[in-house]
C-alpha cells in the first residue's frame, strides 16, 4: 500500500473539473476549514464536499462530527493517525467520508451512483 498524500484545494478543483464536475466555493461554510469546495455534476446525483483545514486535528474533529451525524450502521474502512475512511449505504443514499492529514471529503450520492463517487475518490487517491 503506497503512502497517501492529501491534495490541495486547487488540485481537488482541477481533478473534479477534469472528471466533469462543476466546482464552487461552499456557501454558508461552518466546517471551520480554511477552504471548502463543492463539486457537482449536471445529470448526476453525486455531490463531493472538500475541506482543507489548518491542521490535522481540526480535520479529524470535522470527520468525527460528520461521522456522528451519519447512521452508525456504516463501515469503518480505515482508521489510522493520518487517514480515516467511513462508508455508509443507507437505503437509496450512499456516503463516503474520508479524512487525510488536514483535508476531509464527504461524498453524498444515490446508491446507483456509488461507482461514480468511488471512481472519483480513486482518481484523487483518497
Amino acid at each position: 500500500c503506497s503512502a497517501r498524500t492529501a491534495i490541495s484545494a486547487d488540485d481537488f478543483q482541477k481533478q473534479a473539473k477534469s472528471s466533469g464536475f462543476s466546482v464552487s466555493e461552499a456557501a454558508g461554510n461552518d466546517s471551520g476549514a480554511e477552504k471548502s469546495l463543492v463539486a457537482t455534476k449536471d445529470g448526476s446525483d453525486v455531490e463531493i464536499d472538500f475541506h482543507a483545514f489548518s491542521d490535522a486535528g481540526n480535520a479529524q474533529g470535522w470527520y468525527t462530527a460528520q461521522k456522528g451525524s451519519l447512521a452508525s450502521s456504516g463501515k469503518v474502512v480505515v482508521d489510522s493517525d493520518n487517514y480515516n475512511k467511513y462508508t455508509l449505504a443507507n437505503g437509496e443514499m450512499y456516503y463516503v467520508l474520508v479524512r487525510m492529514d488536514k483535508t476531509a471529503i464527504l461524498c453524498k450520492t444515490t446508491a446507483n451512483k456509488k461507482n461514480e463517487a468511488d471512481s472519483f475518490l480513486k482518481t484523487i487517491h483518497y
